[in-house]
């Protein structure tokens, strides 16, 4: 059993490591440094040993996982503080893309499944609903109950995840020509909070609005939770405040830790062939997304970047912390990123058997 003098000395020493990683990836002029830094630090402790669930007598480096339960309701609440009183106006817009999330989420479940299933030999479910380009707790969830490999399915949905949010950043500073995600010190997110009645209100939002989407059994329910009622209060104008940008860091520093945590668990031989599958199935899904982010804004319903942004395969708390460091529309990316949950949700269970039922008789 770990001491709590352990414990804390691992803590102090996983937040030393994780921030010193963020200043390099910073100072080196990387995107997103923040998350990506301390991504890929603990993923290399983790191969080698040093991750939290390592089996050496060692210091076992990394995060506690309900650290990163404590910082996605505050992405839910960052990103609820970007709606303006005339959001019902501006989703009202967005309704051609998001029914282009439909067609969109069928036609890379479908051939992702195809990649997993001929190249990785999966089984038929395992292949399924591994391919869901999106809610991970879900769909595997949903697979093992039609007789998926759940391990087999977490693994496959975490390399897509972390290729996702390595490479969409690296793609987006190539597309601008400088590093994305790097907020500078006098950001105005800053000095967003004034006063205690701002602070209360949206601390309130936060923990109130977990309780309230684990009450109504939502997707994501903790970051979707806090969104909607933070949502609310800066659409109805009761606060104008945004989360400041010390805050929006560590958000990433845990999720990018935790993320690279999550190396520690597969065995080298399934992590590196489930990584090549996730490079074969990240890349349709991003040549689809980037043919419907050109179409998007065509459409003039957000520019290219943040429509990209909103159709990438990637985790919805990722996705979000990723728009809203790069000041990317994160409502528009949200919604649509939610409408891809809810599809996976619904729509994969029933194309699963619909596809696969076995003829009576």
């Amino acid at each position: 059993m770990t001491s709590p003098l352990h414990a804390a000395i691992s803590g102090a020493a996983s937040v030393g490591l994780g921030v010193g990683a963020a200043l390099l990836f910073e100072g080196a002029g990387m995107p997103l440094p923040w998350m990506l830094g301390p991504l890929f630090l603990f993923a290399m402790l983790s191969l080698t040993g040093m991750g939290p669930t390592g089996r050496g007598k060692g210091l076992r480096l990394g995060l506690p996982v309900g650290l990163r339960v404590v910082f996605v309701p505050v992405i839910g609440v960052m990103i609820g503080a970007r709606i303006t009183p005339d959001i019902a106006t501006e989703v009202a817009r967005w309704w051609p893309s998001l029914l282009i999330v439909v067609p969109y989420m069928v036609v890379v479940q479908l051939i992702n499944a195809a990649i997993l299933r001929r190249l990785g030999g999966y089984d038929r479910p395992t292949a399924f609903f591994a391919a869901s380009p999106g809610g991970l707790v879900e769909a595997v969830l949903i697979g093992e109950a039609n007789g998926g490999n759940g391990p087999l399915m977490s693994m496959q949905h975490f390399a897509r995840l972390t290729l996702s949010v390595s490479v969409i950043p690296l793609l987006l500073s190539l597309e601008m020509g400088q590093p994305v995600g790097v907020v500078p010190p006098d950001d105005s997110l800053a000095s967003g909070i004034e006063g205690i009645f701002d602070v209360l209100l949206m601390a309130a939002a936060g923990v109130a609005g977990v309780y309230l989407g684990r009450g109504l059994h939502i997707p994501a329910a903790i970051m979707l939770g806090p969104l909607l009622l933070s949502a609310i209060i800066h659409a109805t104008g009761m606060t104008e405040a945004q989360i400041p940008d010390a805050l929006l860091k560590a958000a990433q520093l845990v999720i990018g830790t935790t993320l690279g945590a999550r190396f520690a668990g597969p065995s080298t031989r399934d992590l590196l062939r489930g990584l090549g599958l996730a490079v074969l199935a990240l890349g349709f899904s991003l040549s689809v997304a980037l043919g419907l982010a050109v179409m998007t804004a065509g459409l003039g319903l957000a520019e290219a970047e943040v429509a990209f942004i909103a159709f990438a395969p990637g985790g919805l708390i990722e996705m979000g912390l990723i728009a809203i460091a790069l000041d990317a529309d994160p409502v528009f990316v949200a919604t649509h990123h939610v409408m891809r949950i809810g599809l996976a949700v619904t729509i994969a269970p029933w194309l699963y058997r619909m596809l696969h039922a076995r003829p009576r008789g």
